[in-house]
Parts: structure tokens; C-alpha cells; sequence
């Protein structure tokens, strides 16, 4: 580690150590925001589904607008300006009471976070050589997941879920975050300016959708499968910390979330490793296959030991769906538009924002003590992927015959 920090630009050091303590304190906050807005302020389930789905929503278009400011006037104006509204952001929650506040506030939490996380990952790349990229990158989502498991634990503690004060200390990491990167990275400004990576715009995104079937095939899957992965922070922490049949759920929610961190940090390597021998397309049938048995398997549970095995299930389908959706698109991207490619994924965003609305009209329909129906329309929802994935493969595979045939 000590050789690797000296390989490590001083942005990298300040962003990996960033990134750990600020996602602690964000998922001290926000796993729990649904069960918040239910309990404390009483908003209707498909109401907080909205609120919640909406972050993902601004996030899939502001993402454009702060990649193309990132390459006019560089990473760093643009990622202090978001993280300093994104600390604000986190104020205004603790403050906010009436339910166009909390839309609002999380339309801003999406926008902050669709400017700041890419351009920070941009950021790495644009000071980090090539054959360092992966120590970085991996150093990075292992710092997310270690806050993941520590954040959740604390926020039980400090009774997110029925106060306001993680809100403020949240509101508090993130503004030392900022100043740390504005007083320790304003003497490297030369060398944070923005990349050489193409830039695309909504309009170059539709075109690619409109001459790769197996790009919109794959686009089309993987948005129904991101409405299944956003079940977790908003129809499953609604569910458990509401349903009759599980007892200090705000808690037993904490644990699940959790589970999801160190599982992530102890299979995503060999899940991998594994599933990089199957075409991508089969390798995310599989995938979504294992989203569907979770929400199939949250909908059956009675006790805390069924809801972990489920959760083990969800974090295997996202460490395979997360890891060989970028494989996919490498292999199928030309070597000019691979960024137009990448950026076309941000619209899978969509299911993120759709999901938790279609689970909160499911929750308002049968109640948390029927969690089986509810939970059985999102596994079969989940299920539509499948053919998607499945009618893109074939067409992937009939492109390489046809291109052999012709050479």
C-alpha cells in the first residue's frame, strides 16, 4: 500500500480517502429516507417511491450537462461547486417538512451526485497511468463499500430512520470533503483539467440506440433490471422497517444493508472471475436471474436468516450486472465512440427512478403485511429482462457470423 501511494497522485489519495468517509455518512442518511418520510412525516409509500425515484431521474440527464462543463472548464470547478450544494443538500433534509421540499432536495442530491461521481472518476483517470487505473478504480469501490458497511450500523444508532441529526453530521462530511479538495488540490490545477474522451449529447445517444439492436436490446434489459436493484433502499426499507412479522426492522434493514457492503467486498472478485467465461449477454441473464430470486425470496421471508440469503442473491446479481455491463459495452463500442457507448448506459438510470415508484403503488395496494404480492410483481417484472437479454445475444451472435462470412 505504502508503494502504491507513492505511484498515486495527491487527487487520488484525497478522493479515495473522500469517498470513504463521506459515503459512511451518506448511508448513515439515505437507506433510510424512506422509512423517514413514512414514520416521521407521513407520506404515502408511492408518494416516497416518487421522492426517491426522482434522484435517479435528474441524475441520468444533469449527468450530460456537468461531463460537458467537466471538459470546458476542467474536473475541479465543477466537482467543488456540486459537492459544496450537495453539503446543503443534506441541511435541507433536516430542515425540510412538506413533500415538494423533499422532492426538490433529492432532485438536487441526484444532480450533485451525477456531477460529482463521474467527474471524479474522470478525474482519476485523467492523472493516473494507464497500468494504474484498475489499483485505483478498485481502491475506490473498496473504500465505497467499507463506508457502506460502516454507515448503515451508525444511522441505526443515531435513529435515522425518526431524527434528524445524521442529516447535519452528513451535511458536515461533506463539507470538510470539499474544503480538503479545494485547499489540497488548487496547487495541481494544471494537471485536473478536463480529458481528451469524446463528449456526447442526448441526441448522439438516441442515434446509437437507433443503429445498435443489441445496444438497445442490452439498454432495454438492463433498465428493468436497475428497477429491481432500486427495490432496496426504498420498497425493502419501507417493507421491513413496516411489516408486521419482523420485529426492530428499522435495525434488521440496518444489517441487510450491511450484509450487501461485505458481501460485495468479500465475492465481487471471485463472482468475477467467474462469470467472465460466459458471453456478457448470457453472463447477465444470469445476473438478472439472481435479482428476481432476491425479490422472490424478500417477499417469502418470515425471519432475518431467509432475508440474508436474499440479500446474498441481489449483491451477486449486481457485482455480475454492474461488472459485465461494462465488458459488453467495451466489446461492443468502435474504438471513436466508446464514450458516446458508456454514456448511453446513464439512461438505464430510468428503471432506477421508475422502480421505486412502481414499488411504492404496490406497497400502497397490498399493504406491508402482504409482501408476497408485493414482491411477486417485481420478481416478475424483473423477469422481463430476461428475453431482452436473451433476443440481443442472438442478434449479436448472427453480426460476428456475418462478418466472418464476409471476411
Amino acid at each position: 500500500m505504502r508503494n502504491l501511494l507513492k505511484k498515486w497522485h495527491p487527487a487520488v489519495v484525497v478522493i479515495v480517502a473522500g469517498t470513504l468517509f463521506t459515503r459512511a455518512a451518506f448511508f448513515m442518511t439515505m437507506p433510510f429516507l424512506a422509512i423517514y418520510l413514512y414514520n416521521e412525516k407521513g407520506i404515502d409509500p408511492a408518494m416516497v417511491g416518487l421522492i426517491i425515484g426522482v434522484s435517479a431521474l435528474t441524475g441520468t440527464f444533469g449527468g450530460f450537462f456537468g461531463g460537458y462543463l467537466s471538459d470546458r472548464i476542467g474536473r475541479l470547478p465543477v466537482m467543488t461547486v456540486a459537492i459544496f450544494i450537495w453539503s446543503t443538500v443534506f441541511v435541507g433534509f433536516a430542515l425540510a417538512d412538506l413533500v415538494w421540499h423533499f422532492f426538490l432536495l433529492n432532485m438536487l442530491n441526484g444532480l450533485c451526485r451525477s456531477w460529482f461521481e463521474p467527474i471524479s472518476r474522470a478525474l482519476l483517470a485523467d492523472v493516473t497511468t494507464k497500468e494504474n487505473r484498475l489499483h485505483v478504480f478498485n481502491a475506490r469501490y473498496f473504500a465505497i463499500n467499507v463506508g457502506a458497511a460502516i454507515g448503515p450500523v451508525v444511522g441505526t444508532q443515531l435513529g435515522t430512520s425518526n431524527s434528524t441529526q445524521a442529516f447535519y453530521i452528513t451535511a458536515i462530511a461533506y463539507l470538510l470533503y470539499a474544503l480538503l479538495i479545494v485547499f489540497t488540490l488548487r496547487g495541481y490545477s494544471n494537471d485536473l483539467k478536463g480529458g481528451e474522451e469524446r463528449k456526447f449529447s442526448i441526441k448522439s445517444a438516441i442515434g446509437v440506440l437507433a443503429r445498435d439492436r443489441v445496444l438497445a436490446f442490452f439498454l432495454i434489459g438492463n433498465t428493468i433490471v436497475m428497477m429491481a436493484q432500486s427495490q432496496m433502499d426504498t420498497t425493502l426499507a419501507q417493507y421491513i422497517g413496516n411489516a408486521p412479522q419482523f420485529e426492530n426492522g428499522v435495525k434488521l434493514f440496518a444489517y441487510l444493508v450491511v450484509t450487501n457492503a461485505i458481501t460485495v467486498l468479500l465475492l465481487q472478485f471471485p463472482v468475477t472471475n467467474f462469470v467472465r467465461r460466459f458471453q456478457p449477454m448470457n453472463a447477465l441473464r444470469f445476473g438478472s436471474f439472481a435479482f428476481s430470486l432476491a425479490l422472490l425470496g424478500f417477499g417469502l421471508s418470515t425471519n432475518w436468516i431467509f432475508l440474508v440469503i436474499s440479500m446474498v442473491f441481489l449483491t451477486v446479481g449486481e457485482i455480475i450486472v454492474f461488472v459485465m455491463s461494462d465488458v459488453l459495452l467495451d466489446d461492443l463500442a468502435p474504438e471513436h465512440m466508446r464514450g458516446t457507448y458508456f454514456g448511453a448506459m446513464s439512461f438505464r438510470s430510468i428503471g432506477f427512478s421508475a422502480g421505486p415508484w412502481i414499488g411504492g403503488l404496490l406497497l400502497s395496494t397490498f399493504g406491508f403485511e402482504h409482501g408476497f404480492y408485493v414482491f411477486g410483481v417485481l420478481t416478475l417484472i424483473s423477469l422481463l429482462s430476461l428475453p431482452f437479454f436473451q433476443y440481443g445475444e442472438g442478434i449479436r451472435k448472427t453480426l460476428l457470423e456475418q462478418q466472418s462470412a464476409s471476411t
